[in-house]
């Protein structure tokens, strides 16, 4: 009985042999070799490695856990070894040799890689790395990066994270806004930037956790995709810190216009807001002047002091928004509004009641 099911997995398909041997680390994978002859070559085609902390570490006679010169040999031979191409590759480990790591990034680039997780404490990746031209999914944990002068981005990168990394402002901005198929950016504590700048106009899902003090955002498509998909309040978001934000709001959209209200409810120490507004004839859903009442307000804008309005029409919805500052802000000091001409929208300015007996309105 042990024979016979020993034979069925020895015939299993070449496909179903690799697959097998993707979801184990290296050293187990190549350990397979001796299982049979129809086992023997299967390791050195299979597209995926992953190198675990445990595979690389052995003690030394201080028992500090170092990188194994063993190791490093075993792997260079992996690398020499293996015939086809490696589209995915990860390792994980507090203790390295960079120069070794180098190598075996050097080779993966040359071996068309599309997946690639490096989590090494302090490694600096290499410029070669940035050369690549298959990479899709990229996550560096710990790592330092610093852009060649020649880097003009990654073409096929749709997945970018970095967690803990060091990295310069402008190199940042450089890497999100030079990658044209870029949908899905994670950062987690990476770095102390005063501005976060993010431009790109394919980025369709941003996860952070972290402080900055600036955040810009140009991000066309991943402002539609929130309007359409809802509500942020429903996500698991708090902007416990902010305190001012520009923002641009179509006004005669009622899904963008209730998307940032869900903003500023994410908000409660808002203290400043500068609005650019624009309005689009296209949109079918236009927002009703009185869509907020005194008894639904709920003080939205608690700690509201200035709001900025800047390129606004004298339309119904435009009235509405400053509707719903003026009765929803019990600290408001002024509201500046820019280039409105018409008497007819004043008067109905001036009748909204104030919750905020100092709050001014300033035309300008």
């Amino acid at each position: 009985m042990e024979a016979k099911t020993f034979d069925l997995i020895s015939d299993l398909p070449g496909l179903v042999k690799e697959q097998i041997l993707v979801h184990l680390p290296i050293k187990e994978a190549i350990r397979t070799r001796i299982l049979s002859s129809k086992w023997r070559h299967t390791w050195v085609s299979i597209p995926e490695l992953m190198i675990r902390n445990e595979d690389c570490l052995t003690c030394s006679k201080n028992e500090e856990l170092i990188l194994s010169t063993k190791f490093i040999q075993f792997m260079d031979w992996v690398f020499q070894v293996h015939s086809g191409s490696i589209l995915k590759f990860s390792m994980c480990s507090d203790h390295f040799s960079s120069r070794a790591v180098d190598r075996w990034i050097l080779t993966l680039s040359r071996k068309q890689i599309q997946q690639i997780f490096i989590g090494l404490d302090r490694y600096k990746m290499p410029s070669g790395f940035f050369m690549s031209h298959t990479l899709t999914h990229v996550y560096l944990e710990k790592c330092t990066v610093k852009l060649p002068a020649k880097f003009n981005g990654f073409k096929m990168l749709r997945e970018l994270g970095l967690k803990y990394c060091i990295i310069s402002e402008e190199h940042f901005e450089k890497l999100v806004s030079s990658s044209p198929f870029l949908e899905n950016l994670s950062l987690e504590l990476f770095n102390d930037f005063n501005m976060l700048r993010i431009c790109s106009r394919s980025l369709r899902k941003f996860d952070f956790w972290g402080e900055f003090k600036y955040i810009h955002l140009d991000t066309p498509r991943l402002a539609k995709d929130l309007a359409k998909g809802g509500s942020i309040n429903k996500l698991p978001i708090k902007f416990e810190k902010l305190k001012e934000i520009k923002i641009e709001i179509n006004v005669e959209d009622q899904k963008e216009f209730d998307l940032s209200l869900d903003l500023f409810r994410s908000a409660p120490l808002l203290e400043h807001v500068w609005i650019k507004a624009y309005s689009s004839k296209t949109i079918a859903s236009v927002v009703s002047a009185n869509s907020f009442s005194a008894d639904s307000r709920n003080y939205l804008f608690e700690c509201l002091q200035t709001v900025s309005i800047f390129n606004l029409s004298a339309s119904e919805s435009a009235l509405s928004l400053i509707q719903l500052v003026l009765v929803s802000a019990p600290a408001l000091k002024k509201v500046v509004l820019s280039k409105i001409n018409s008497s007819v929208f004043f008067n109905k300015l001036s009748q909204i009641e104030k919750l905020s007996k100092e709050a001014q309105i300033i035309l300008c």
